[in-house]
């Protein structure tokens, strides 16, 4: 399962997934991860979400963001769910290719079986309509 968690600046979207992270984690039976640009809300998130800034390993675009991603998979077979709060600046990606990363995070996700949802600073009603489907 792949989910966008969408608003503009400021509308919550980081306090939603810390919250849903949590929440997560009382149902968990695998590792839950969370990835952001900076270090902002590590102190947010219980000490048993494996919490990485991504910044740390200088990822830019899809191919490379989609590298680490597949990395994290190979390196632990328990993930089964992934945050990343704001993919724009985690890894450089925008409107025009956010598609394709859906679409090849929804193949590792049936593939690992691991959940990804991730935040996009964009308003539902800017999505586009073949990724409406993936908005919360």
């Amino acid at each position: 399962m792949v989910k966008l968690v969408c608003g503009s600046k400021g509308t919550g979207k980081t306090r939603t997934m810390v919250e849903m992270s949590h929440e997560a984690l009382k149902t968990a039976k695998g590792k839950i991860f969370f990835l952001e640009a900076n270090n902002k809300h590590i102190f947010d998130l219980n000490y048993n979400i494996k919490y990485i800034n991504t910044k740390e390993y200088g990822i830019k675009g899809a191919e490379q963001f989609l590298g680490f991603v597949y990395g994290a998979l190979a390196a632990d077979y328990d993930i089964e769910l992934m945050y990343i709060d704001g993919l724009y600046k985690v890894a450089d990606i925008d409107l025009s290719n956010l598609k394709y990363v859906v679409e090849e995070l929804e193949k590792a996700s049936e593939k690992f079986e691991a959940d990804f949802v991730m935040s996009v600073n964009h308003d539902k009603s800017e999505m586009p309509e073949e990724l409406e489907a993936y908005v919360l």
